[in-house]
């Protein structure tokens, strides 16, 4: 849930952020670091990503602009994955110990916290649920009803088509394939960055 929608939870927050830009593959932060930051997303893309033995990148998250970045680190001792910027990222970050603080005094900063964190689980676990449908062109349906907005569930692509492969556990080229079969059967459009459902009318073609 973007943060946006908590002004409360911004404004308490406005004195204590400082704010970081980040170039394109650029990490923000590496497993196993002392975790010294709460961040969310301002602009661009970043990705939460760990590695398989095998050396392939595994994406826990990729945080939009509004979104929260590494909250489960919070009360950690170390950093559980890789933070790397998808694009051109800035990034709005408070110290664990601001954080911390404003959660004990703070009742309406507390329940905005709680609000954000139960918005967050419910993205995971559609997720998780989106790798659980075996098909590419499930994936990409649920993908798009699951986070595009408006009655044709529009969705702008962040960062490579690659990144995206990855956060739907598929293939670079076997995500390029779905999408043009899905574009020619009518089941998707396209334009630039943004995909969406078909309008009805296609769909009836």
């Amino acid at each position: 849930m973007a943060l946006s929608r908590h002004p409360l939870f911004l404004l308490a927050l406005q004195p204590c952020v400082s704010r970081l830009e980040l170039g394109t593959a650029q990490q923000l932060f590496r497993v196993g670091s002392p975790p010294r930051y709460i961040h969310f997303v301002e602009e661009g893309a970043v990705r939460l990503v760990r590695h398989s033995r095998q050396g392939e990148e595994v994406v826990l998250q990729d945080a939009r602009p509004g979104e929260l970045l590494a909250e489960a680190s919070l009360d950690t001792s170390r950093c559980h994955c890789d933070a790397v910027a998808s694009r051109p990222s800035v990034v709005l970050r408070a110290t664990t110990a601001d954080f911390q603080r404003l959660l004990a005094d703070d009742p309406d900063f507390a329940r905005s916290w709680m609000a954000l964190l139960a918005a967050q689980l419910r993205t995971a676990r559609a997720r998780v649920e989106r790798l659980s449908l075996r098909s590419a062109d499930e994936r990409i349906r649920h993908l798009l009803r699951s986070e595009g907005q408006g009655s044709r569930c529009e969705l702008e692509i962040t960062g490579a088509l690659k990144d995206l492969a990855r956060s739907l556990g598929l293939t670079h080229e076997s995500l390029h394939r779905a999408l043009a079969r899905m574009q020619r059967d009518r089941v998707i459009a396209r334009k630039g960055l943004w995909l969406s459902l078909a309008k009805e009318k296609d769909l009836r073609a």
